[in-house]
């Protein structure tokens, strides 16, 4: 056999692969829709507002992706489910709102998909941020200050300062992309029932 045709072949086999590939993820996800709630007449999964948005795409810039996966696995009793990381397993049809959808492998950090649900306050993401060592010693997570303004008080520190130093006047403001953050984060939650995936 001739080298050409030898080398024709091979990338013949990889293109009809990769439309496989193609042919089988819209087979599986392109066709899911929501399910309508019928108590409260809205779609699961939730629709996550423009902010939560805009803190999907803070959170990959920041790198939450490197330490942080976004999907629970396994069947009831798994791992994930005892650490109490989600109600249930997470399923394709939770990311249909989510773009871009990150789902992360790496899990040097806890599972995210349900810290909506976990951490229900967003004075704690935001204190988490800040320093997350404060709320958890054995954090590994890097603290964020980058995502804070340090700015002069007043009389009155403004109503979504962090801290206030009194002796030299300060105080510390989450930024616009720090709460854009926590809003992603708040949005995260899956405790809402899916036919594939039935609440435990």
């Amino acid at each position: 056999m001739k080298p050409t045709r030898a080398l024709a072949l091979v990338l013949l086999a990889l293109l009809f692969t990769w439309a496989g590939q193609l042919a089988i993820g819209y087979i599986q996800v392109g066709k899911l829709e929501p399910i309508l709630n019928e108590e409260t007449n809205l779609p699961n999964p939730p629709t996550p507002s423009g902010f939560a948005q805009t803190g999907a795409r803070v959170f990959a810039s920041e790198g939450c992706i490197e330490c942080h996966s976004l999907s629970v696995r396994g069947p009831v009793g798994s791992a994930d489910l005892t650490r109490g990381w989600g109600p249930r397993r997470s399923v394709p049809r939770d990311y249909l709102f989510r773009e871009p959808a990150l789902i992360g492998f790496s899990r040097i950090g806890p599972d995210l998909s349900d810290i909506g649900e976990r951490m229900k306050e967003s004075n704690d993401l935001m204190a988490h941020l800040l320093n997350p060592r404060k709320l958890k010693p054995t954090s590994t997570c890097p603290p964020h200050p980058w995502l804070f303004d340090v700015k002069l008080t007043g009389p009155r520190p403004e109503n979504d300062a962090m801290t206030v130093i009194t002796q030299e006047w300060k105080q510390v403001v989450p930024s616009y992309k720090a709460k854009a953050l926590v809003a992603y984060l708040q949005s995260l939650n899956l405790g809402y029932p899916l036919p594939e995936a039935p609440l435990k």
